[in-house]
């Protein structure tokens, strides 16, 4: 993997950022706006994994890309509440579950995620 790499994942990561910035903006389906959310983390956390100089995994679980960088990077200890509170919709996003995720909840989520892109992208750019 090459800085190429990197660029590509922070890229598609970029794509995730600005739908859902539209949508918090139209005040869109709260499932897809945490949807993209995790998206962007995911694809974020895959970059510094490249970056770390190891095999990215191909998986969807937040908590477990965390895991495998958080020791390379201790700045994630900062934002480690946040993912994780992303990374409990995972199911629900991803099968019906029933219950409605209210679009309160995603605005609140959009909010930490401010902070989480933050600490991602700094340590990307360092």
């Amino acid at each position: 993997m090459s800085e190429t790499d990197i660029k590509e994942w922070i890229k598609l990561a970029v794509h995730d950022m600005e739908t859902a910035d539209l949508l918090i903006k139209e005040k869109g389906h709260a499932d897809i706006i945490i949807y993209h959310l995790h998206q962007a983390i995911e694809k974020l956390l895959k970059a510094l994994t490249i970056k770390s100089n190891k095999q990215v995994a191909k998986v969807h679980f937040l908590d477990k890309l965390l895991a495998e960088i958080i020791d390379h990077y201790p700045k994630l200890n900062d934002i480690k509440e946040y993912v994780l509170e992303i990374n409990l919709y995972l199911p629900k996003l991803r099968y019906p579950y029933g219950d409605e995720i209210k679009l309160e909840e995603a605005e609140g989520l959009y909010n930490k995620f401010g902070h989480v892109k933050e600490v991602l992208l700094s340590i990307l750019k360092s």
